[in-house]
């Protein structure tokens, strides 16, 4: 929670944490000074401000008069629950309302930022939930060991309790897309189970502007020629699916089935594919999608592509390649191990979206400047760009400088790609080369020309790696590029690339997934490491993991592990946690401190490698840098403290005017998140639950702020919510999925949590409240503010007597279908884009920029056609 409130409204930095406290005597001043006004200002704005407006009783000219009294904005008018607040409001002059409405309307869209930015910290405290599993500590006999005094000996591992895919579609979604779901509710709740357009609107809006607009402004956020690609295309699938069948069920259900009217069984499908969803996402992050078990390119991660044969492990996608045997069986080993490491990681890339989306929303309210982390592939890059440079000759090399493929994938892929000159046809000849991998007995001699067509961008080759079933060391050979004809065209920097081949006979070689030293903050609860399996995992084996000290001490930075693993038959990974301790800050001339985890004594003919030692580096940190355990460091008190002062308590004369501005602007905002419970607090349910409270309480605020607003200048409701309303509750997650796809090497959290967002939108926005409703209305039978709203509804006469929930379906069926074929063209151009460029977002200069125009152009298309639906209905075809 600390660090929600520091990064409102200042900038924070670790050259700042160094500096002796007597030199921050003044900075601690001038706190005081900007906390006491922070406070005036408060003052100002709820007590003063009122006043003179309260005495601008010009006439609106008869604007509420007759038919319009009935309107939200007058003072007899329907459609608000909080406002007008302010007496004969209705008699001031419009133009000035709608002034003060939409500057309301804005300010509220900071509040409920800054408090589902707290909502987001609770939920992260939930999902990071863990409990203790007991499991018996064996002996190299696989005997479980016992204590000196004859009793049982047991290990401890934290488990976590929700799997991380499930907690992403639901408490993440839930988390991001709140305001959209609690206006729905809201709005409904509050005209007494009478349906409104501002929420569906809501919803439906949100979703254009998540799916166009937030793709359009990541297309262009990367470098030119760097791409990302969505790795778990699976989950991706099934997200995009239902995002789509969604809104094509809304339409079908309110213009086909019963027009205009939402039956109780219509209302219980759309809640219930809330769950089913969610089924299916966790069928597929536990791969009951995948027969063969193998490991399929998007579960991996993208290798790095170097110069010079110099690189990580990949396949022809530039990934690392495991495939199945010659007989057709399945190999087992690569899809196991890649399995652990998802499961390891998606907590982290949950906690990378929020971290993203927490930075982006400091930057946003003149907080911390949200920079994206540094790529550690500038040698590919250096190549890719002298590629895309050259005007007058096209270029080719290979995706990548090393591959690795196990023994048993069969039919090796790798990729020569092209860049340069695009227009003409050009060949470049591929040539293996033997190493210690000789022709015949490992590979398969190959000499091909690759013949590319004017403007085609890549072509697979495919290399015959031979399976000898005899146990050996891992073998090598190369591929070479060279030129049929040497007027047409030149070679890149990566002309040449080196293979390995993994033998995968023996029992193993254990050792660490990471050769370089890992590095935490000691705000950190654990380290997480990851032991492989690698050159075969055939029968049971055992190895010892143990910590040893180095300038970080057991038992007083991390509690020290002396542990035997057990591995069964075929399992490639496991992952290790060492507990770290928080402790006080070390000299100044100290960095961070060190230990290591070794490993030793591998038993059942497995063997430790070359990589046994893994060194953990901590960093200290107060904190504030760190979205997960540090929030939960935070008291009630440094809420306050946060919240009053600019940049958390550093030195306010660092701070720029817009900092100064924007915490002067959000500090009633932080107040208010200040009051919510820290994280620590219930396992993060007490945040959760009054954040959730509060939020709703402002977004029925916003709800009658843009009633109101649309109202004084006379835009509908359907129309509102679907720009301002949209715009709104969105920006906070714009920047972020700006944030993480640059800071991340691939597009699922930027552009894959759209899909599942948008989908719960409906699932559980508009599922239930109207399950609520359609109940409501089937016991309670019409009464006579229903019956006054729908006097003109064409089918009165057939529900006069039962009443029902009545959903109009014109603008909101048009809509949805409008929605729908766009989005289907939104995703052809996703496939476009991987198949031709290789990325869905980014890629080369022009590309992205005509991409990113394209899917602009769809929310502006959306905007258009269903404004004009809602003023000239009779301009369409009626639905």
């Amino acid at each position: 929670m600390e660090m929600n409130m520091s990064n409102f409204g200042g900038k924070t930095s670790l050259d700042r944490q160094k500096r002796a406290s007597s030199e921050r005597v003044p900075g601690r001043r001038r706190t005081h000074v900007a906390t006491a006004a922070s406070c005036i200002y408060f003052y100002f704005i709820v007590m003063v401000l009122p006043l003179p407006v309260a005495s601008l009783e010009e006439s609106a000219d008869g604007f509420c008069e007759g038919k319009n009294a009935q309107m939200s904005c007058c003072k007899d008018g329907s459609g608000s629950l909080m406002l007008p607040v302010f007496p004969h409001e209705d008699t001031w002059n419009k133009n000035f309302r709608a002034f003060l409405y939409i500057v309301g309307l804005l300010w509220c869209f900071v509040g409920v930022s800054v408090l589902s930015d707290v909502f987001m910290a609770g939920i992260e405290a939930i999902t990071n939930s863990t409990y203790r599993r007991k499991t018996p500590r064996n002996d190299q006999s696989g005997n479980q060991m016992r204590d000196k005094d004859g009793n049982l000996e047991w290990d401890y591992e934290d488990t976590l309790i929700w799997n991380p895919a499930v907690a992403n579609l639901t408490l993440m979604a839930l988390g991001s897309s709140t305001p959209e779901i609690l206006l729905s509710i809201i709005e409904i709740a509050g005209a007494n189970f009478i349906s409104g357009d501002l929420g569906p609107g809501t919803v439906v809006g949100s979703a254009a502007f998540n799916l166009y607009v937030i793709t359009a402004m990541c297309m262009v956020a990367l470098p030119p020629g760097e791409g990302r690609q969505i790795d778990n295309l699976t989950t991706f699938s099934i997200t995009g699916f239902h995002s789509l069948f969604a809104y094509l069920w809304l339409a079908i259900s309110l213009l086909v089935i019963s027009p205009d009217v939402v039956e109780i069984w219509e209302a219980v499908v759309t809640l219930g594919c809330m769950p089913w969803l969610t089924f299916w996402v966790w069928c597929a992050d536990n791969n009951w999608f995948r027969k063969d078990d193998k490991v399929h390119p998007e579960d991996e991660q993208q290798a790095v592509k170097t110069t010079e044969g110099a690189g990580e492990i990949g396949n022809g996608n530039g990934t690392e390649a495991a495939g199945g045997r010659e007989d057709g069986a399945p190999d087992e080993e690569g899809s196991r191990r890649l399995s652990v490491r998802r499961q390891l990681s998606s907590r982290d890339q949950n906690r990378s979206f929020l971290k993203n989306r927490h930075a982006a929303l400091s930057s946003f309210v003149g907080g911390k400047k949200a920079v994206a982390e540094e790529d550690d592939e500038e040698a590919v890059r250096a190549a890719r760009r002298a590629a895309e440079e050259e005007k007058d000759q096209p270029v080719f090399q290979f995706e990548a400088g090393h591959y690795a493929f196990l023994e048993t994938v069969g039919q090796a892929l790798v990729k020569v790609v092209r860049a340069g000159k695009m227009d003409v046809s050009a060949s470049v000849q591929l040539t293996t080369v033997e190493g210690t991998a000789k022709a015949g007995d490992a590979f398969e001699a190959k000499t091909e020309v690759l013949e590319f067509a004017a403007n085609e961008r890549e072509k697979g080759v495919f290399i015959t790696i031979i399976h000898d079933k005899i146990w050996n060391d891992d073998l090598k050979f190369s591929l070479l590029l060279s030129l049929p004809n040497p007027d047409v065209g030149k070679l890149g920097m990566m002309k040449n690339a080196d293979v390995t081949i993994i033998d995968m006979d023996g029992p193993g070689v254990f050792c660490w997934s990471d050769t370089v030293p890992k590095l935490f903050l000691s705000t950190d609860s654990k380290a997480h490491l990851v032991i492989e399996r690698r050159r075969g995992c055939t029968g049971d084996a055992s190895v010892r993991v143990r910590t040893v000290d180095g300038s970080a001490r057991g038992g007083v930075n991390f509690v020290p592990i002396d542990k035997l693993l057990e591995w069964g038959d075929g399992e490639a990974a496991k992952g290790v946690q060492v507990e770290l301790k928080r402790f006080e800050k070390p000299g100044e001339d100290v960095e961070h401190l060190t230990f290591y985890v070794d490993l030793e004594n591998a038993s059942g003919k497995a063997e430790v490698g070359e990589n046994r030692r893994a060194e953990v580096q901590v960093k200290w940190s107060q904190g504030e840098l760190d979205l997960g355990e540090a929030l939960e460091e935070a008291s009630w008190a440094d809420q306050f403290r946060q919240a009053l002062s600019v940049g958390g308590g550093e030195d306010v004369g660092e701070a720029s005017f817009m900092d100064l501005f924007m915490h002067y602007l959000s500090i009633t905002w932080k107040l208010l998140a200040a009051i919510i419970p820290p994280p620590s607090m219930a396992g993060g349910w007490a945040t959760f639950w009054v954040a959730l409270c509060l939020i709703g309480v402002v977004t029925a605020l916003i709800n009658d702020l843009a009633s109101i607003f649309g109202c004084l200048v006379g835009l509908r409701d359907s129309v509102t919510a679907i720009t301002v309303v949209a715009l709104g509750t969105s920006l906070p997650d714009t920047f972020a999925s700006m944030l993480s796809i640059r800071s991340e090497d691939n597009a699922d959290n930027a552009i894959g949590n759209v899909t599942g967002s948008n989908s719960i939108n409906v699932f559980l926005g508009l599922g239930l409240p109207w399950t609520i409703a359609s109940i409501y209305w089937s016991q309670a039978g019409p009464s006579e503010r229903w019956l006054e709203k729908y006097k003109d509804w064409e089918l009165l006469d057939q529900y006069r007597d039962t009443g029902a929930f009545v959903v109009l379906g014109g603008s909101l069926g048009f809509n949805t279908l409008v929605f729908t074929i766009l989005t289907l063209f939104a995703f052809f151009m996703f496939a476009l884009r991987r198949s031709m460029v290789g990325y869905e977002i980014g890629g080369p200069k022009h590309s992205a920029r005509l991409s990113s125009a394209i899917f602009f152009s769809l929310w502006l298309l959306y905007i258009l056609l269903s404004s004009l639906q809602v003023y000239h209905p009779s301009w369409f075809i009626d639905i």
